[in-house]
């Protein structure tokens, strides 16, 4: 009985991931030959895929965050929710400047500095 509730949650939990990854008339909008291969290895994943288009840009991202399960779909709804924020709503584009916003934003959400990881 308490797997069975474990389970049915996490299902639950990869419908959410789901519906936060890039749709496909969304991806479509922006490219225009892909494929996405995306199996992940458990119900939910640590692994993403992110997609956004600024400035004439296409920024296009596959993750892998640490961790498989749980632990790493929550990683993966964080680097999304990041990413959203630094491309979408502050119009970062230079990828070095994508990246080091995502690492200072994660470090700081999840309360650890660069000598503790």
């Amino acid at each position: 009985e308490q797997k069975k509730s474990i389970t049915d949650s996490i299902k639950y939990a990869k419908r959410i991931q789901s519906a936060i990854l890039p749709a496909k008339e969304t991806i479509d909008q922006i490219m225009n030959d892909y494929f996405i291969l995306f199996k992940p290895r458990d119900i939910v994943s640590g692994d993403f895929y992110w997609i956004a288009e600024k400035d004439g840009k296409k920024i296009i991202s596959a993750a892998d965050c640490t961790g498989h399960g749980v632990p790493g779909a929550f990683m993966s709804m964080i680097g999304i929710t990041f990413l959203n924020e630094i491309v979408n709503s502050n119009s970062i584009i230079q990828p070095n400047e994508i990246l080091n916003h995502l690492r200072n934003n994660i470090m700081k959400s999840l309360k650890q500095t660069a000598s503790g990881l």
